[in-house]
């Protein structure tokens, strides 16, 4: 007869446990140890998001433990006063769901729950996944995962996600975010194949938006920056006015303008090196400070230093006139940190209150690296006050504007 081994040094036969099961013999805390074990074992294999004890003011809470699951695709949270009372709440949802099929959108929430509490990616990375998923069809996020076919996929790809024209970059994320569902599904044992694995980019390349901005739509003018400056200086007093004219002159990133402390500030040169970056819960977003630029998220190098010019030494000196004694350059009257959306927002109703079609702070850095070149600074010069690889400063920086052909004809003849 088969023999069962328990955590300690109890053995069971099948007889012994009919004997415990008849007379009630499940009191005994060996058994109930082994149980209890054998539940944890199988929830650590199905949950994702951590368990937690709450430590608030809340009587009511205060010592309960918490955790999340997926629920009609959306996470809601669960609390129980004790480890044991939740442990045995997932464990019955699990088994529920696990006698169920399991669907392509549970499965999606329980990759980026992986993502999230394993993989510790960025909000804005389950954001942009959440985004790309929410394009695809109900009827096949509804659907077994294990059904789901390549040709299911291809289906919906013709007719209802290729007519929207997306970006040739947006179509490789939605496949690899196709082909990351899957895999999860896979590993988990929800399915045996990877249906989106057999659709190649290549094959769609041809029905997606191939039309490319004109470079006199990706950067502001000369005469638009002349505008754009005239109209910071009437408003100098306003720090996001300083950050615009800062961008004219530097080319910082968003974030960069955000985080940018006097401390960053040296004799003959400024530092980059760190950036504001945003958090987004389900609740509310938090802008928080990295020590790192965003092309150096993965491979952090100290950052990069920029000359001081006459040009950044007249904004820097605008900004010593903000009320307070600050550590951020850019600051409210409180001294903290401009938020970056804060600064956008103003930008893009400057750009729009004086007629100009580009509003975004990415032109001030293209616009930044012509004004380099017509200095006659080396592509590897540029790249390296920008801050990002010589191959991307070529590739997307380096533009050509027909607003100049005029100039350019007349140095022609």
């Amino acid at each position: 007869m088969k023999q069962l081994n328990t955590p300690g040094s109890l053995s069971f036969q099948m007889s012994d446990l009919v004997v415990l099961f008849e007379h009630g013999g499940f009191e005994n805390a060996e058994v109930k140890n082994m149980i209890t074990k054998a539940k944890e074992k199988f929830v650590a294999s199905h949950h994702s998001y951590v368990i937690t004890q709450m430590h608030s003011k809340s009587k009511y809470k205060d010592g309960y433990y918490k955790t999340y699951v997926c629920e009609n695709g959306k996470r809601k949270e669960v609390v129980r006063k004790t480890k044991a009372e939740l442990i045995d709440y997932l464990f019955d949802l699990y088994k529920t769901i696990e006698n169920s099929t399991r669907s392509v959108e549970s499965t999606f929430e329980l990759l980026m729950a992986r993502k999230e509490e394993e993989l510790n990616r960025s909000s804005s990375t389950i954001r942009d996944d959440r985004r790309y998923f929410s394009y695809l069809d109900k009827d096949l996020q509804a659907k077994p995962l294990a059904e789901v076919t390549d040709s299911d996929l291809r289906r919906w790809l013709v007719k209802d996600y290729l007519p929207k024209k997306p970006k040739e970059a947006a179509l490789k994320k939605m496949l690899q975010l196709l082909k990351q569902i899957f895999d999860y599904g896979m590993r988990k044992g929800f399915c045996i194949r990877n249906p989106a694995q057999f659709i190649l980019f290549d094959d769609y390349a041809k029905d997606c938006d191939l039309k490319k901005k004109q470079s006199e739509e990706r950067k502001f003018s000369q005469a638009e920056l002349d505008r754009l400056r005239q109209d910071a200086l009437k408003t100098c007093k306003n720090p996001r006015s300083l950050m615009r004219l800062f961008a004219m002159v530097t080319g910082l990133r968003v974030g960069e303008l955000s985080a940018f402390l006097w401390s960053d500030v040296n004799d003959n040169y400024i530092h980059i090196h760190r950036q504001q970056v945003i958090d987004t819960s389900d609740v509310h977003q938090v802008f928080r400070d990295v020590e790192y630029t965003k092309d150096e998220r993965k491979h952090p190098h100290g950052g990069r230093v920029i000359p001081r010019t006459k040009e950044i030494d007249e904004v820097l000196a605008l900004a010593k006139q903000l009320p307070g004694t600050p550590t951020y350059v850019f600051h409210d009257k409180a001294g903290k940190p401009i938020k970056k959306d804060s600064y956008l927002q103003n930008l893009r109703r400057a750009c729009r209150r004086l007629g100009i079609t580009t509003t975004n702070n990415h032109a001030f850095r293209i616009a930044f690296n012509s004004e380099l070149i017509e200095k006659e600074l080396s592509p590897a010069d540029r790249a390296m006050i920008l801050g990002h690889a010589v191959e991307t400063n070529e590739h997307y920086y380096s533009v050509s504007d027909r607003r100049r052909l005029e100039e350019i004809s007349r140095k022609m003849k």
